[in-house]
């Protein structure tokens, strides 16, 4: 009589695992917002370096308007974006940013355009009645900036600054907005009725084009931070939303990786390419266990640097940031460029081995 086959005994408290991971993986989001920047969903915390603001300091022949107090509830993209408006003889001279959270992509784009010069010698009424065109690549950061310019000349003409500076919150919304819920939706639903590869190569072309290029929609580890420190505009709040339930409720209900797979564009870039190259690069299991540590060991590395604020701008070398290729960085547009080469013969190389934003999620999911 042959023994009975033992029952394969499943893992016990699975769910409350990946709940109390998710739990800690918020809580690492929130370190740097809190201790550093003292500020969390947009709400200034107590401390003691606290200084105000003016907001008006007169000049010998004029004043200078500094937006910081009365737009702070004007968001970009992640975050505030003030303007500095000197006025001398009635005209305004210059329009200068001032430092603000928006991610450095966003703002590249209104550093290369002209927006800053657009009233250049009008007065502030003339300047009150001209309509400000935003910038293309950068349109809810521009729509900030120019919120604050409104709100920094209503000031100075004692009017309604505040209201006429959040004018922008309800102008209607671009067909890039609608486009990009459209590809986050179709990524999140559709691939549980379709198994089709041709579908998946179709989400992924999208994904690159309208996602990465065209819309610059993405999670990335600068723009997780930035929400957690000023909180989420109602303009990005679904496409946001919908990515980050992929992110990191999916994995729940056994959906393990689904952004990384199903909406990421540089995922989706690498696999792409991984389709136009047959031969590939064999890897012996002990060099994948290796890579997959230095993965973890880099997390932890690049964690501690940014708790301890010794190396916040680590998260600007992420490789999505060269969707903005016209305003990223060289080091950024080079990481990424390698690891697309990379991609031809090794399967998405920077998801497996080495994206933090990857392992964030993968932590968030109870893998460990």
């Amino acid at each position: 009589m042959e023994p009975a086959e033992k029952p394969v005994i499943k893992p016990k408290n699975t769910r409350l695992k990946q709940v109390v991971s998710l739990i800690v993986c918020v809580m690492i989001m929130l370190v740097y917002p809190i201790w550093k920047e003292h500020r969390i969903f947009g709400i200034d915390l107590p401390s003691d370096e606290e200084q105000k603001v003016e907001t008006l300091t007169p000049t010998d022949d004029g004043f200078i308007i500094n937006t910081t107090e009365i737009g702070k509830d004007i968001i970009g993209y992640v975050g505030p974006t003030p303007v500095e408006i000197i006025v001398s003889n009635g005209k305004i001279q210059k329009i200068s940013p001032l430092p603000n959270k928006e991610t450095p992509e966003f703002y590249g784009a209104i550093r290369n355009s002209d927006l800053l010069e657009t009233l250049d010698g009008k007065t502030l009424e003339e300047a009150a009645n001209i309509t400000i065109d935003g910038v293309s690549g950068a349109t809810y950061t521009s729509k900030a900036i120019i919120g604050n310019i409104k709100a920094g000349i209503a000031y100075a003409l004692n009017e309604n600054a505040v209201a006429i500076g959040k004018e922008a919150d309800s102008e209607k919304l671009p067909a890039k907005w609608y486009v990009t819920i459209g590809i986050i939706l179709a990524g999140g639903i559709i691939p549980f009725f379709i198994k089709d590869k041709r579908y998946r190569n179709l989400q992924l072309l999208l994904n690159v084009l309208l996602l990465g290029f065209w819309g610059g929609t993405f999670i990335s580890y600068s723009l997780m931070t930035s929400f957690a420190m000023n909180g989420i505009t109602k303009v990005i709040l679904i496409p946001l939303g919908l990515m980050l339930i992929a992110a990191f409720i999916y994995p729940f209900f056994g959906k393990n990786d689904y952004y990384c797979l199903w909406m990421c564009p540089y995922g989706s870039a690498q696999e792409l390419l991984g389709k136009c190259l047959k031969f590939k690069i064999k890897m012996k299991p002990g060099l994948i266990k290796g890579l997959n540590f230095f993965r973890q060991a880099l997390w932890f590395v690049l964690m501690w640097l940014l708790w301890t604020g010794l190396w916040f701008d680590w998260m600007g070398y992420e490789p999505f940031a060269a969707f903005f290729f016209t305003d990223a960085s060289v080091v950024t547009l080079s990481i990424a460029g390698a690891f697309l080469i990379l991609s031809l013969f090794i399967q998405r190389p920077y998801c497996r081995f080495v994206c933090p934003t990857g392992s964030l999620f993968k932590y968030a999911e109870g893998r460990y």
